[in-house]
C-alpha cells in the first residue's frame, strides 16, 4: 500500500499565537483563577479591635465592715396625736333670757326653769300657772307664739311626777321657736289648751289615748287610735306590747294570742 493510500490523520489545529508585544509594551500576565479551596474571606477588623486599648485600672476591692460596728439605729417615729373626744350635747342654762326673766317676773314661783338645746330654748313650768303662760305667749303683741305645732308627753317611769307635757310653739310674726314642759303625777290632770289652740283637739285625744293622761276642759276627749273598749295605753313604759289587749282580741277577732 503506497503512501498515498494511507489515510490521513486530522492535523490539530494551530493555535492561534498571541501577537508579539510591540517594542515598549510591558508584558502582562494573565489572571490567575483563584484557587476555591485556598481562597478565605478576609474578616474586616472590627472597631473595636482597631482601637487602641486603654489600659485597665485595677479598683480596690470594698472593704468588708468590721463586725464590731453596729448599723445606726433609726428615729423613733413619733407617736400619733390623740383625737380630741367629741362633745356630748347636752342641755344649758339660760343665761340673760328675756323671756326667762319675763315670764318670772309675772308667774315667779310657777315658772321652774329654762334651758338650751342646740340653742333652742325650753321652758319649764309648774302645771298650775301652765294654762297661763300659754295665753301670756300667744296673746302678747311682742310674743305671737300663735301656732301650736305639736303637743306630745314622755313618760318617766318611777318618778314620782311620772309624765312630763311637752308643747311645741312657733311665732310667725318673729320667726321663733320656743318648747314648753310641765311635769305631773299619775293621777293629775292637765289643763286642755284647745281655747288657745284648736288643733289641740286631737293632738290632746292622742295623749290620751296612748298614754292615759286627762285633759281637764276638753269637750271630747276619748280615743282617736284605738277602739274605745281597748284597755291600756300602749305608749306607757308598763304596758306589755307583747300580750296587747288579749280581752279585746278574743271578743272582737275570736283569736287567743298566747306570748312567745
Amino acid at each position: 500500500m503506497s503512501e498515498e493510500d494511507k489515510p490521513k490523520q486530522p492535523q490539530e489545529p494551530e493555535s492561534p499565537e498571541a501577537p508579539a508585544p510591540k517594542t515598549g509594551e510591558k508584558e502582562t500576565s494573565a489572571p490567575s483563577e483563584p484557587d476555591p479551596k485556598s481562597a478565605v474571606p478576609e474578616t474586616p477588623e472590627s472597631p473595636e479591635a482597631s482601637a487602641p486599648k486603654a489600659e485597665k485600672k485595677e479598683t480596690p476591692a470594698p472593704a468588708e465592715p468590721s463586725p464590731k460596728t453596729a448599723a445606726p439605729e433609726k428615729a423613733a417615729k413619733p407617736a400619733p396625736p390623740k383625737a380630741a373626744r367629741k362633745k356630748v350635747l347636752s342641755y344649758e342654762d339660760l343665761e340673760e333670757d328675756n323671756l326667762l326673766q319675763r315670764l318670772k317676773e309675772k308667774f315667779s314661783e310657777g315658772i321652774v326653769s329654762g334651758q338650751s338645746f342646740l340653742n333652742q330654748p325650753t321652758y319649764t313650768v309648774s302645771v298650775d300657772c301652765l294654762y297661763d303662760v300659754m295665753v301670756e305667749l300667744r296673746d302678747s303683741d311682742d310674743l305671737d307664739f300663735d301656732y301650736l305645732i305639736d303637743l306630745t308627753a314622755l313618760d318617766y317611769l318611777g318618778d314620782e311626777q311620772r309624765f312630763c307635757m311637752v308643747y311645741h310653739l312657733y311665732s310667725y310674726k318673729h320667726d321663733r321657736l320656743i318648747r314648753i314642759k310641765a311635769r305631773i303625777s299619775e293621777e293629775e290632770a292637765v289643763p286642755s289648751v284647745t281655747s288657745i289652740w284648736k288643733t289641740a283637739n286631737w293632738m290632746e285625744r292622742e295623749v290620751y289615748d296612748m298614754f292615759g293622761i286627762g285633759f281637764s276642759g276638753h269637750e271630747n276627749l276619748k280615743r282617736i287610735l284605738l277602739p274605745d273598749d281597748w284597755h291600756g295605753h300602749p305608749l306607757r313604759k308598763d304596758y306589755d306590747i307583747k300580750l296587747q289587749d288579749q280581752a279585746w282580741i278574743k271578743k272582737h277577732l275570736n283569736i287567743i294570742k298566747t306570748p312567745a
